[in-house]
């Protein structure tokens, strides 16, 4: 009867070993997101994964080897009419297990802070770094551009802003200055930088410089209300001079808005204007 249920045992371990091999939310190329990186911080983040998944699966079957070899050895032992002995570790087995795990503890947080710093890292270019504001709010991303030529009133007539969308020039360092206006939000676009927290009354930052141009998908990675699920952010990389027509573009549309507006201020047509100007 138990060698009966020891090969059951090990049936069960063989098929869901299979099972995991063949379901592909479980393949190798799966676990190895984001699936391509279009900075060098990203580039070392997922390094970084990578090393981690291998050595997690070097864990799991390491595991799944000693309990194969268990159940094969305690089956064995029935089969041949001898009574099952209890395994027990001895000192030195038990010195030497935790020898080796520690000194993998060590390895791995000495790779994790060095990757961790690459990742930080703002890579030198010769374009002049950026620094865009970006403010979380439920359930949006409001992305404020540097000001080009503030007025003299200290009004700013040049100030550009995009929600959801964050436009941003390849090969130019990018600090985004993160906050929130009203619950805590977490920008993340895997393929481009590091997960920034945006925490009300505080302002933390993410850097990174985009080595390629393209549309990089990016989403708020922490629960903040009913309106979670549509809280989601873009990152277009473009050339350096399309990012300036960009900028200028938005700048143009804000003074024809405006303009729009004072233009109905002034004639009597704006809502709640019109009746105290006759």
């Amino acid at each position: 009867m138990q060698a009966v249920r020891s090969r059951a045992a090990l049936v069960s371990f063989a098929a869901t070993v299979a099972a995991l091999a063949v379901t592909p939310q479980f393949a190798a190329a799966d676990l190895l997101a984001p699936d391509s990186t279009a900075s060098d911080g990203a580039g070392s983040a997922r390094t970084l994964y990578v090393i981690m998944a291998i050595l997690a699966a070097l864990i799991v079957i390491v595991v799944f080897a000693a309990i194969v070899r268990a159940l094969r050895t305690r089956s064995t032992t029935i089969e041949a009419g001898e009574d099952a002995r209890r395994t027990r570790g001895t000192g030195s087995v038990q010195l030497r297990v935790g020898a080796g795990l520690g000194v993998l503890a060590i390895v791995l947080f000495v790779v994790g802070i060095i990757f961790t710093g690459k990742a930080s890292e703002v890579e030198a270019s010769a374009n002049p770094p950026i620094t865009i504001k970006a403010d979380a709010q439920q359930w949006l991303w409001r992305y404020e551009y540097p000001i080009k030529e503030p007025s003299e009133d200290g009004f700013s007539a040049d100030q550009a802003y995009s929600y959801q969308e964050l436009v941003v020039p390849v090969d130019t360092p990018i600090t985004l200055d993160i906050s929130s206006t009203d619950v805590l939000h977490s920008w993340s676009v895997p393929a481009l930088a590091p997960t920034a927290e945006a925490v009300p009354g505080i302002e933390g930052e993410v850097n990174f410089t985009a080595t390629e141009t393209g549309t990089f998908e990016g989403r708020s990675t922490r629960f903040s209300g009913p309106g979670y699920p549509t809280m989601r952010t873009r990152v277009i990389v473009v050339e350096p001079d399309e990012y300036e027509a960009f900028v200028k573009e938005r700048i143009d549309g804000i003074k024809q808005a405006r303009a729009a507006v004072q233009d109905r201020v002034q004639s009597g047509t704006a809502p709640g204007v019109r009746f105290q100007t006759k």
